[in-house]
């Protein structure tokens, strides 16, 4: 799904938080639900260009003015978001063209995991996949990866039948931060649970000065749009709906709101622009979450 024009506001005279959330390209191989690879690579050269068009978009700051370009890179820890945001890292450092600036860093996101489900993490032999662990990651991507960062929300231990109602999620992770964490198996509810959580703690973290961007899957990034969007459930918003690769979608509040109740404006959803070729249109590779499939 690409843009639409009411959903593209350019705010010239004040300043402006902006939330990116953002959906990896093509993959080898393609994940195929209820079988597998469950954490593959991005496609060579197909996926990495399209990481690099995702870049090169953020760091030009698509007329919003530098203060849209992101400080902070968040991901989830599958192969395919890292290697995403480690190529949208290393585009937004090159493209600052300054040694004095700050580099941008991939703060490593338990909270924006996969959605908790067999078909999206169970392979046909019955085998669950985990993601790489952050000490892994470092040494995989040095050069990009924050290896001081804890997450805000991480993953938390598997739910038993007896609890699969989700009424004991408000437990403590495993640094002692607690509420609502990524845990096995996992409704589309409790999913938009958990990022809403999610979320609320990173925008605490790091406050309403510096814009950040998301990196993750479809279910992920949606249900963290549900929550920018201020809405209970999908059938509550009709502007969010299925989610192409390579998609992008953006948010954005003024600076000095405080808070994370401030009402957030929805400029762009899934919006594909930037991508080369045949997913430019963004047709190729559209995934959703049942709830926000219309008839």
């Amino acid at each position: 799904m690409t843009s639409t024009d009411q959903q593209q506001q350019n705010h010239p005279e004040e300043q402006r938080q902006y939330v990116w959330l953002i959906r990896y390209g093509r993959t080898d191989p393609p994940l195929l639900e209820n079988i597998g690879n469950y954490d593959s690579d991005l496609h060579y050269p197909d996926g990495i260009a399209h990481a690099k068009a995702v870049g090169e978009r953020l760091s030009s700051g698509v007329d919003r003015g530098p203060h849209s370009i992101p400080k902070i890179v968040y991901s989830d820890p599958f192969l395919r978001c890292m290697r995403t945001a480690d190529v949208v890292v290393k585009t937004l450092n090159d493209a600052s063209g300054s040694s004095d600036v700050k580099p941008v860093k991939i703060r490593v996101e338990q909270g924006t995991t996969e959605w908790q489900v067999p078909s999206l993490l169970v392979d046909k032999d019955g085998k669950r996949t985990n993601p790489r662990t952050l000490e892994e990651l470092v040494r995989m991507l040095p050069d990009t990866v924050d290896g001081s960062y804890l997450s805000v929300n991480p993953q938390g231990p598997d739910r038993s039948t007896a609890c699969s109602d989700g009424g004991d999620d408000n437990i403590s992770g495993t640094n002692g931060v607690g509420g609502c964490p990524p845990r096995f198996p996992e409704t589309e509810e409790q999913l938009y649970t958990r990022c809403r959580t999610t979320l609320r703690k990173i925008l605490n973290d790091v406050g309403d000065m510096n814009s950040i961007a998301i990196v993750g899957h479809a279910p992920c990034v949606q249900s963290i749009a549900l929550a920018l969007e201020g809405s209970a459930s999908p059938e509550d918003c009709t502007a969010l709906g299925p989610w192409s690769l390579g998609g992008m979608t953006l948010f954005s509040r003024p600076i000095g709101s405080g808070g994370t109740e401030t009402k957030w404006t929805l400029e762009l959803y899934s919006d594909t622009a930037h991508m080369p070729g045949e997913f430019r249109d963004g047709r190729v590779g559209q995934w959703s979450l049942p709830g926000f499939l219309r008839d």
